[in-house]
């Protein structure tokens, strides 16, 4: 069984676009400065028709796309490059009164064999850095000579965190979709393939696993576990797999507070210090949001994953600043 990574996030959006024969250019937020409305590494596609995601709106947006468009009018297909910085004061329609960098990167489906290769490179969901982070360039070998003799720069990934959600049930039916833009790779948990629905979308990949334990085991440092089956010996099972490591970011168990009770005491007595069973969040979701249905709870966990985000990332902004 394999934990191996399909293309995500703007590779996943941009290729079958190249595929179709259609131009893109690739907008990447290679650094903010004071109050902006996207962060570093936030990405944007835009095309000759529409656009993927947003880097913030406004009258930013609007002249980025038609910076864009205007690299996309041009009849060069080899790889071009531009980088701006813009203050966003009233002049630009922001309020912000930050600053932000962008880059905009041309593809054309004369590289779409090394965007390919690149997403095949990265297979083990190690991001690629920016030029403008690392300085460390890939060089990828392709069959366009043109494309081939350039030192080609990985574009900025915004980090992707491994999330590994344990049953494929009703409120995990519901939750995928809602976890869209939150940049998750999703691994999709369960013991039975009938399990699973037809089609989870390209973010989402499914592990058929006997013993879900195992695959708790195996999974990678830092990653988030939702754990949500069928059975309360299978969520005990995984739980203890996992408080055991102790080398996750998020552990959260679907159920309710005398729930969480009877998996402490069980737990304690399987040897889980009470300092890590701290970090086991049970019940998942909001308090704001406590409806039933598969919906409202599928909303109230996403809306706590996105706090516990936003609440990680104004961490490590103080860090970096100290």
């Amino acid at each position: 069984m394999s934990m191996g990574m399909k293309a995500n996030g703007w590779l996943a959006n941009a290729l079958p676009r190249l595929d179709a024969g259609q131009d893109i250019v690739l907008v990447t937020v290679t650094a903010t400065k004071g109050s902006s409305p996207r962060d570093h590494g936030s990405q944007m596609l835009v095309t000759t028709t529409g656009i993927w995601q947003t880097i913030g709106g406004g009258a930013l947006e609007f002249d980025v796309m038609a910076r864009a468009r205007k690299m996309l009018a041009s009849d060069d297909d080899e790889w071009q490059r531009q980088h701006m910085t813009v203050i966003l004061g009233p002049d630009m329609g922001q309020c912000c009164g930050g600053q932000m960098s962008l880059l905009l990167e041309k593809f054309t489906t004369k590289q779409a064999g090394a965007l390919a290769a690149l997403a095949q490179q990265d297979h083990h969901g190690h991001m690629l850095a920016h030029p403008l982070e690392s300085g460390v360039p890939l060089t990828l070998q392709s069959a366009q000579p043109s494309f081939d003799e350039a030192v080609f720069m990985a574009p900025a990934m915004p980090r992707q965190t491994s999330l590994f959600i344990y049953g494929a049930g009703h409120v995990s039916r519901a939750l995928i979709p809602r976890l869209d833009g939150l940049e998750f790779d999703i691994f999709l948990v369960d013991i039975e393939a009938a399990r699973f629905a037809d089609d989870l979308g390209d973010n989402v990949q499914k592990l058929l696993a006997k013993t879900p334990e195992k695959i708790a085991l195996r999974a990678p440092q830092g990653a988030v576990h939702l754990v949500m089956t069928h059975s309360h010996s299978l969520d005990e099972a995984i739980c203890l797999q996992l408080l055991m490591r102790g080398d996750f970011a998020y552990l959260g168990l679907i159920g309710s507070k005398s729930k969480r009770a009877r998996f402490a005491k069980r737990l304690a007595a399987a040897g889980v210090s009470p300092a890590m069973l701290d970090q086991l969040v049970c019940p998942i979701g909001i308090s704001e949001i406590n409806g039933k249905s598969p919906a409202h709870v599928a909303l109230s966990i996403a809306a706590d994953l996105a706090i516990w985000q936003q609440l990680r990332e104004d961490a490590e902004q103080r860090v970096n600043e100290a």
